[in-house]
């Protein structure tokens, strides 16, 4: 067994803390988007506090040396595009398709994109435990075509699928452009802000904005309370920090494949929270892509480590 450096102890580390907050993540976004809030409203508030949180530091670092089209490319990965591809399909789709077909199709997309943009090469046993994934997502999607599912969850399947693909673009521009943490924490919100607030202020069906101007009750402050926390604090921040710190260790691939191991959590916790049992096939599904992710969890070949 070779010597764990430091550095990548530490990154590992950061990657394995996170599916445990991004299980946590998708029942309570599914939450939002079942009640009180649209998927609109949870994306405007995923990127609006984090904006305002990283403000003092966009007035005095600006955007900390990276330029401008990164950023907007750190932004498409995990910013509003991101945040609506994933809330509008966790509107339509279970929690467990949320988790198996974002996450799990991660290390896909990453795979893909990884290879294309730094020549990274998955190992024999990642590829295996990739192909794995591929059949539990595939057994979900078939889940949405049967005479119980509700008439628009395959296109919530589609959504999701699509949150992943942003994902997998984001940690792999991380490492391609050797991003920092204070970097990617300024870009991420900001830029996607500056674009998204205005549509959703003009546009947007939303249960916030006409509150705001005395048109319409406003939303239980619980529920609010909940997003604000979680999505523009947890998720667009803490999480956006160990998964760049994470990702200057380890390889994009292997950090998708450990968010693939938050549906199992996140099924438990919507079991528990929001009485969202899955079906048979749905299960199955779950136990395929987890088997994959076990597979998928391998070490660095040699000729990609350096």
């Amino acid at each position: 067994m070779s010597e764990l450096r430091p550095g990548f102890a530490v990154g590992l580390a950061c990657g394995l803390v996170v599916p445990f907050i991004w299980g946590g993540w998708i029942v309570a976004s599914r939450f939002g988007v079942l009640n009180a809030l649209t998927p609109y409203d949870v994306a405007a508030l995923r990127v609006g506090v984090g904006a305002i949180i990283v403000l003092p530091l966009l007035l005095t670092r600006g955007l900390a040396g990276l330029p401008l089209w990164k950023g907007a490319v750190l932004s498409f990965g995990v910013g509003a595009p991101f945040a609506l591809a994933s809330f509008g399909g966790m509107s339509l789709a279970p929690v467990i398709h949320a988790g198996v077909l974002t996450n799990g199709t991660m290390p896909i997309f990453a795979t893909i994109v990884g290879y294309l943009w730094l020549r990274e090469r998955p190992t024999r046993v990642q590829a295996g435990g990739i192909v794995l994934i591929v059949v539990g997502a595939l057994m979900l999607g078939g889940d949405s075509f049967t005479v119980h599912a509700p008439a628009d969850q395959w296109f919530g399947d589609l959504l999701l699928i699509g949150a992943g693909a942003c994902f997998a673009i984001y940690m792999t521009a991380l490492r391609r452009w050797n991003v920092s943490i204070l970097q990617a924490v300024i870009a991420a919100p900001t830029i996607s802000t500056a674009v998204y607030i205005p549509i959703w202020l003009l546009f947007l069906p939303s249960a916030i904005v006409p509150a705001l101007f005395g048109d319409a009750p406003f939303p239980p402050w619980s529920e609010v309370a909940l997003q604000t926390v979680y999505q523009g604090v947890v998720a667009s921040f803490i999480v956006v920090m160990l998964i760049t710190r994470a990702t200057k260790s380890i390889r994009a691939t292997t950090m998708a494949v450990f968010l693939a191991g938050a549906p199992a959590l996140a099924v438990l916790l919507g079991i528990v929270l929001l009485g969202e049992v899955p079906t048979l096939t749905a299960s199955a599904g779950l136990m395929v892509t987890t088997a994959g992710m076990v597979l998928a969890i391998g070490r660095r070949s040699p000729d990609t480590s350096r």
